[in-house]
């Protein structure tokens, strides 16, 4: 990849500034720059919309798509090897879809080597985002590290987002909204609470290295809400429980109001009966699998995940390019015995 290119490429995006930052001298909640970047190709086409249990593009066609998930943004400031992965993923994997795993407090510019209130971190992801434009691929943008409210020595997976993430969807929403081909993943994984919790936050709390901190957790209904006030009518993803495998209160109702929403599931070899915990759900609403993966002994696992979402036309996303279970055994991009396997499924349903 030319990566002088690249840059050339975003900066012919075109951006409105409407606030700056603020708040972080005073204890407030940083806010970063709410811009609006514009897509600078003719994508129309891939704006997606939901009916009934599937997506559908703007032509009316019905939308399944596979690719893989590239690991390192949630961890990194400025990623390990992300856009040689991007590259490789699109032009050598064939992926028609991609998951970027992000951060709020790097998004924020709050984690030692950031400067210029995560300035270089957002660039970054501009530049993913728009690279995958132009080449006509989707990309799930996943929330999936939090500090729970302005931790950042708790920077990790926790049971639900917390305060901050409000304020990061209004501004990635507002950010990318113009690209149809960008899906808002609204947090990762959440776990260890009750479905009402889950659908309208409220008090939860979490474990640092030295301490347990409360906080307010934000429910996804809230979220979706604030997805939808940027202006952006992108399709918003939304995992179950038990880090987005228990789908179960989804398929009984438990559902967040609004349009164009999927549900998620993670399904590894180590989840027993997952078809039950989201089989019901499948029938019901739109879900996508974001996250699956194995290792070498588990390919019959993998095969079977694979059949299933393609007896029910479900989009996935296969873990990862960069973290375990990986697809790839080196930044030589050979695959992985499992790697193999999704990389022969991309292909083959090209």
């Amino acid at each position: 990849m030319n990566m002088r290119r690249m840059a050339g490429y975003v900066w012919l995006l075109g951006a409105v500034v409407t606030a700056g930052w603020a708040g972080a001298a005073n204890g407030q909640v940083p806010q970063p720059p709410m811009r609006t970047l514009i897509c600078p190709y003719a994508i129309a086409s891939m704006q997606l919309h939901t009916r009934g249990n599937h997506i559908y593009n703007a032509e009316g066609k019905m939308v399944v798509v596979h690719g893989v998930d590239l690991s390192c943004m949630e961890w990194s400031n400025r990623g390990t090897h992300i856009h040689r992965s991007l590259a490789v993923a699109i032009k050598d994997w064939h992926c028609q879809i991609v998951r970027i795993p992000t951060c709020d407090a790097r998004w924020f510019g709050r984690m030692p080597g950031q400067s210029h209130g995560g300035r270089v971190y957002r660039h970054i992801l501009d530049q993913l985002i728009t690279y995958a434009a132009r080449h006509h691929v989707y990309v799930v943008f996943d929330l999936h590290w939090t500090d729970m409210g302005g931790h950042p020595a708790a920077l990790g997976q926790h049971r639900m987002p917390g305060p901050d993430s409000i304020i990061f969807w209004r501004s990635a929403a507002r950010r990318y909204k113009n690209f149809p081909n960008v899906l808002f993943d609204v947090y990762n994984e959440p776990h260890g609470i009750p479905w009402s919790l889950w659908l309208n936050g409220g008090p939860s709390a979490g474990e640092t290295a030295h301490s347990v901190v409360f906080y307010q957790a934000t429910g996804m209904q809230r979220l979706y809400n604030v997805v939808r006030h940027a202006g952006a009518s992108n399709i918003v993803i939304i995992g179950g429980l038990s880090y987005s495998f228990n789908d179960f209160g989804i398929a009984h109702g438990v559902l967040v109001k609004g349009n164009n929403i999927v549900y998620d599931c993670h399904i590894y070899p180590w989840k027993h009966h997952w078809r039950r915990s989201f089989e019901g759900a499948v029938k019901k609403v739109p879900v996508i699998f974001d996250e699956f993966g194995g290792d070498g002994h588990q390919l019959a696992f993998g095969r079977r995940v694979i059949a299933f979402a393609a007896r029910h036309h479900i989009s996935w996303c296969a873990w990862s390019f960069g973290a375990e279970p990986v697809l790839i055994k080196n930044w030589n991009y050979q695959p992985s015995t499992f790697g193999k396997l999704v990389k022969s499924a991309i292909l083959k349903a090209k």
